[in-house]
């Protein structure tokens, strides 16, 4: 009896199917060259993405400052001696509930109108013979009836100056206006960068794989085909480093709107309202995820279109 071959299975017994190989990508990547582009990408996209929180963090800023602004007016009363202070502070703040009935008014006692001139002299204390304004603190939704109020105030011999702040509600809106020019211009900066990154590494793989496309060509493989490949290589590595530069953006933008910055440029509180801002934010960082790999995908199908078409020509 001759022994049974090696590769003979037992009775009964049933082969298993056999494994398919792994498909592999047509073009493969190097590791330590993905590796470095893929950080330099994340890092692009950090930066990016707290460019675009921070601006959006101070156009909210400015909204909020400048309503507080617009409800609140400051009436100063100047009167000729002071004797009659203490006459003309009740008087005006008669005609201005009279004027605004909705409106919450506050008297400031010469002390505390005192107080706010102190900042501007430092810390010499005021004469006690200092003139002090008397002043008036107006706080309503709606605007002040100022030609009226001043009328008013003549009629009753009162020398009063109206402030509703509008000045420096201007000042404000153009100033949080050139910081979020100046956050916009740095995100298309940054988008620039990373087009340029990836144009460079399409040139570089189109050079480090030139066997592999060679046989590309050879079996029919179009010039449009070849830069399908390199599009879509592009766009997974510019998605997926944008979203992780994304994420640690929010990250960081949580942890500071944790400290000093609750509140203001940061996220304010779930329950005060910074819900809707999160949510907004965070939306916003997956548009610029997007709009991030579609860059590099575009600059990456360009720059293989024409590599591919001077490579033509050349030969």
């Amino acid at each position: 009896m001759t022994p049974p071959a090696a590769n003979t299975l037992p009775v009964g017994a049933t082969s298993a199917p056999a494994q398919p190989p792994a498909q592999q990508a047509l073009l493969p990547a190097r590791p330590e060259q993905s590796r470095a582009l893929a950080t330099v990408l994340i890092v692009m996209a950090l930066l990016a993405a707290l460019s675009l929180l921070f601006s959006r963090g101070a156009d909210r800023l400015s909204e909020r400052w400048t309503a507080q602004l617009s409800e609140t007016s400051t009436v100063q009363i100047l009167p000729a001696n002071e004797a009659d202070r203490s006459a003309q502070m009740i008087e005006a703040s008669d005609i201005l509930r009279a004027a605004v009935p909705s409106a919450d008014i506050e008297v400031l006692s010469a002390q505390e109108a005192g107080e706010l001139i102190q900042p501007w002299m430092g810390d010499t204390p005021l004469p006690p013979d200092l003139p002090v304004p008397g002043v008036i603190r107006v706080e309503a939704r709606a605007a002040l009836p100022r030609d009226t109020l001043s009328r008013q105030f003549d009629a009753a011999g009162i020398t009063a100056v109206i402030d509703d702040h509008s000045r420096f509600s201007g000042d404000l809106q153009r100033t949080v206006g050139r910081l979020v020019l100046l956050g916009v211009s740095l995100v298309l900066l940054v988008g620039v960068a990373a087009t340029a990154v990836s144009i460079f590494a399409t040139r570089a793989g189109l050079a480090a794989q030139r066997d592999i496309i060679h046989v590309l060509v050879q079996a029919g493989a179009t010039d449009g085909f070849i830069a399908r490949l390199f599009v879509g290589q592009a766009m997974r590595r510019g998605v997926v480093s944008a979203l992780i530069g994304s994420c640690v953006a929010a990250v960081i933008w949580f942890v500071v709107s944790l400290g000093p910055a609750q509140g203001s440029v940061g996220w304010r509180a779930p329950l005060r309202g910074g819900f809707g801002d999160v949510v907004s934010d965070l939306v916003m960082l997956l548009v610029l995820a997007g709009l991030f790999g579609l860059s590099c995908a575009g600059a990456a199908g360009w720059a293989a279109v024409r590599q591919l078409a001077a490579e033509r020509r050349r030969a």
